[in-house]
């Protein structure tokens, strides 16, 4: 009888404690760290490239990562949703320093016909660690690489005394930028020409289908190849030309709303990163000795009850029954450990709802027309275009018509309220 008690016990200790013996060990698993005291350079093309193979980058914001996030993740959305269009941001002024491409936009999705796009999706981002996938592929649709990149930080990465004025992370988007270059170098200048080619008849076909279906196809692969050019002087071609001209002004104008963004986000920023550091830091340590509090405090209990049953007199039973005691009072430490690591949580919940107070929507102005940011960018470059298509439908019926409705840009980002009129 007392054979089968003692097993029936040690199968309840080994049932109780494994997944708690699991926390523990992931929780000290080792992780190499990179610093942000050495900056890696910026690489430049190896030979100038000419204007013409100069191919333009679209980079819409990250995928916001969400749907990866379970309870346990320290997440807030409108932080989240925020570092997705800082994060773009970030990258894009990084490729920008290497000379090698055209222009370098932040759009607001991949229907902005670019020659390049570089998406990706964030999976950690907390201050100490900062975890996304990034995707580049081009116009035709070719996939150029897919790569995860992971960087984790040290504690005197947020050192004021230190005066860092790089973005803890920056070698993570420097080494994004480098690689998409190193690919970019692989390509023949024909071949970025020809690319560049088909982003001009992507944007005509959107337009007029009608006139531009037969001059490009997609192939066997899924690839899209041109089947001919149009003549120089097609008159088609030359409307669709001053509408994409436009759509670069609009797409401009967006650029300037994301860099007031990044602008006015980034002190405030910062300062979340560093008291989010300091949480998830401090967090980790507390869960880790509240794991360890509650594994002890359990195996205090069950060894006071299993005594109790062994016991062979009144003193041995009384000194069972106190360890069984005194592991209820270890096993509540660990439990008030762990709602202090919540406590550490929710002082990072607070600091995140007043950052959203920071990145509130904006309004961009145009010439004769104002868009309002208050609901999704994708959704206001979807009137954009449906403008646009009206201007086109315009212009090929009275000719000279819509010369100056949506041309230009305004005044440029401005706080208030406003539609299409």
């Amino acid at each position: 009888m007392a054979n089968l008690l003692r097993l029936k016990l040690r199968t309840a200790v080994a049932i109780f404690l494994a997944p708690m013996l699991l926390c523990a060990a992931n929780a000290f698993a080792g992780i190499d760290k990179t610093t942000t005291s050495t900056v890696q350079p910026i690489k430049t093309p190896s030979q100038p490239i000419p204007p013409e193979a100069l191919l333009d980058v679209g980079i819409p914001p990250l995928n916001d990562g969400l749907h990866l996030t379970d309870e346990d993740d320290t997440v807030f959305p409108e932080v989240r949703y925020a570092e997705s269009i800082y994060f773009s941001n970030q990258l894009a002024k990084t490729m920008e320093k290497s000379g090698a491409w055209g222009a370098i936009r932040v759009v607001p999705n991949s229907e902005v016909v670019m020659d390049v796009y570089v998406t990706g999706t964030i999976f950690q981002s907390d201050g100490e660690t900062l975890d996304m996938e990034i995707e580049v592929f081009d116009s035709s649709g070719k996939r150029w690489l897919k790569q995860r990149h992971r960087q984790v930080v040290g504690k005197y990465t947020y050192d004021r005394r230190l005066k860092i004025t790089t973005d803890p992370f920056q070698n993570l988007f420097t080494t994004i930028a480098n690689n998409v270059l190193q690919v970019r170098e692989a390509m023949s200048e024909q071949d970025a020409v020809r690319l560049r080619q088909i982003s001009e008849l992507r944007f005509a076909r959107d337009f007029s289908p009608e006139a531009f279906n037969e001059y490009i196809s997609e192939g066997d692969n899924g690839l899209l190849e041109i089947e001919r050019l149009p003549a120089e002087d097609d008159s088609i071609l030359e409307r669709v030309d001053k509408i994409r001209q436009r759509d670069y002004l609009y797409v401009d104008t967006m650029q300037d709303y994301y860099d007031t963004f990044s602008r006015q986000m980034h002190t405030p920023y910062q300062e979340f990163r560093r008291a989010s550091y300091d949480s998830v830091v401090k967090a980790r340590q507390l869960k880790k000795r509240g794991n360890r509090q509650m594994i002890a405090g359990v195996a205090a209990i069950i060894a006071g009850i299993y005594g109790r049953t062994t016991a062979s007199s009144w003193m041995q039973m009384d000194g069972s029954t106190a360890t069984a005691a005194a592991g209820g009072y270890v096993l509540k430490q660990g439990l008030d450990t762990k709602q202090k690591s919540a406590a550490q949580t929710e002082r990072l919940a607070e600091m995140g709802s007043s950052l959203e107070a920071m990145i509130a929507p904006q309004v961009i102005a145009l010439e004769d027309r104002t868009i309002t940011l208050t609901g999704t960018v994708q959704a206001q470059y979807s009137q954009w275009r449906e403008l646009l298509q009206e201007i086109y439908q315009q212009e090929r019926t009275i000719p000279g018509a819509g010369a100056g409705a949506g041309a230009g840009a305004g005044q440029g980002p401005e706080t208030g309220s406003g539609s299409f009129q």
